[in-house]
C-alpha cells in the first residue's frame, strides 16, 4: 500500500508484514504497529495542551462574553424603553387624576345646583297648586253667591249647587254661611 509523506514522496509499507495476525499470537496485537515510525511506544508522558487548544477555549469564552454583553445591551435598551413608557404612563395618570378631580368638583357643583332646582320646582309646584285651589275656591264661591242671589238660599239651591260643584249639600250650605260672615265683616270696616 502507498501513502504520501510530508515531503510529497510516496512511501510504501507492507500490511501483511506489519500485521500481528500472521504469527497467530493474539495477545500481542498492536493495530497501530507500522503505521507511524515517529511514534514511540511510551505513552505514559503527560500530554500538555497546545496553544491552539487554549485558543479554542478562549474563543468560546469570548463568544459567550459577547453573547452576554449583547443580551445585556438588548436588556438595557428594553429597560430604557420601559422607563420611557413608565414616564409617559405616569404623565397620563397624573392628567387623568387632574381631570378626575375636576370632574368630581364639577359633579358636586351640578348635584348642588340640581338639588336647588328640585327644591325650587317643588316649592313652585306647591305654590301653583295652592293658587289653583284658591282660584277654584273663588270660582265655587262666585257660583254659590250668584245662584243664591237668583233663587235664594234654600235646600233645593244647595242640592243643585252640590251636584254642580261635586260636593255634598251640607258643604255648600256651610260655605255660604262663611261667605255671609266675611261679607258682613267687610261691611263693618
Amino acid at each position: 500500500m502507498a501513502a504520501d509523506d510530508d515531503t510529497g514522496e510516496k512511501m510504501t509499507f507492507d500490511v501483511l508484514c506489519a500485521s500481528p495476525l500472521k504469527s497467530n499470537d493474539e495477545s500481542s496485537v498492536d493495530i497501530y504497529a507500522g503505521l507511524d515510525p515517529n511514534v514511540t511506544e511510551n505513552t505514559s508522558k503527560p500530554c500538555t495542551p497546545s496553544r491552539n487548544c487554549l485558543d479554542l477555549y478562549e474563543e468560546l469564552l469570548t463568544e459567550e462574553g459577547n453573547a452576554k454583553e449583547a443580551t445585556y445591551n438588548e436588556l438595557q435598551v428594553e429597560f430604557g424603553k420601559c422607563q420611557r413608557q413608565i414616564k409617559e404612563l405616569m404623565k397620563k395618570f397624573k392628567e387623568v387624576q387632574t381631570q378626575n378631580l375636576s370632574l368630581q368638583s364639577e359633579n358636586q357643583s351640578l348635584k348642588k345646583n340640581i338639588s336647588a332646582l328640585i327644591k325650587t320646582a317643588r316649592g313652585e309646584i306647591n305654590r301653583k297648586d295652592e293658587e289653583i285651589n284658591s282660584l277654584h275656591q273663588r270660582d265655587d264661591d262666585r257660583e254659590i253667591l250668584l245662584e243664591c242671589q237668583k233663587t235664594g238660599p234654600s235646600g233645593k239651591t244647595f242640592t243643585f249647587l252640590a251636584a254642580k260643584l261635586n260636593k255634598n249639600p251640607n258643604q255648600v250650605s256651610e260655605r255660604f254661611q262663611q261667605l255671609l260672615k266675611l261679607f258682613k265683616k267687610s261691611k263693618c270696616r
